[in-house]
């Protein structure tokens, strides 16, 4: 499959701090994600309210990460801190996904190994974007990455997001991937110098290589 003309987005995911948060703000990534699981080292369920997120450029999309919440709980801190988008991790049915894509656009994360999940098709016309991810023991955050060449047998219609340890080497290692649908990349624990700090001239090379693509 070829690559769409357009340049790929970029997600930086992970944020927990407000200094590093404005930092990366001013490479311009296209969406910013945050973490709501707090058996995640990058979780900021009890610390979002001290991230100045109305500090952010308004081009900059805010996700919220979130995993098996009620809708209830899922709408309520989206309304509360004016997020853009969410970003399913757990076990969210379609009808979930579409209960919560009536008041804002969802990305449904799937982990990988080595084929497509056989649901897929179920949650297409469901969500905004998938996600897919590197299959591990917890939801997310590996650090490793799957081979992206599984995903060629894609045929879906919903645009994705492609995650899972991708580090400053990408797309040039292993081997390039392409995909018409591929719309952005998510990066998170490979350009940390810690759990939930980024670093910021590792992550300014790597968006104005992708940029520039």
């Amino acid at each position: 499959m070829t690559q769409p003309e357009k340049s790929l987005k970029i997600k930086v995911c992970g944020i927990t701090d407000s200094t590093n948060m404005m930092e990366i703000a001013a490479l311009q990534p296209d969406y910013l994600g945050f973490i709501f699981y707090p058996p995640s080292p990058r979780d900021v369920t009890h610390k979002i309210k001290d991230l100045p997120l109305d500090g952010l450029p308004i081009n900059i999309r805010k996700v919220a990460v979130l995993l098996d919440q009620p809708v209830e709980d899922a709408l309520s801190i989206t309304e509360k801190y004016g997020f853009d988008l969410v970003q399913l991790h757990g076990k969210e049915t379609p009808d979930y996904c579409k209960a919560l894509r009536s008041h804002i656009p969802v990305i449904k994360t799937f982990a990988i190994k080595d084929q497509l999940p056989e649901n897929l098709s179920d949650y297409e016309g469901c969500c905004d974007y998938f996600l897919f991810d590197t299959r591990g023991p917890q939801p997310g955050g590996t650090g490793i990455s799957f081979d992206h060449h599984v995903l060629e047998a894609y045929e879906g219609k919903t645009p994705f997001f492609l995650s899972g340890g991708i580090g400053p080497e990408f797309p040039e290692q292993p081997q390039p991937f392409q995909h018409s649908m591929l719309t952005a990349i998510d990066v998170n624990s490979r350009f940390e110098t810690s759990p939930g700090l980024k670093d910021v001239t590792s992550l300014a090379n790597f968006i104005k290589k992708i940029k520039n693509k």
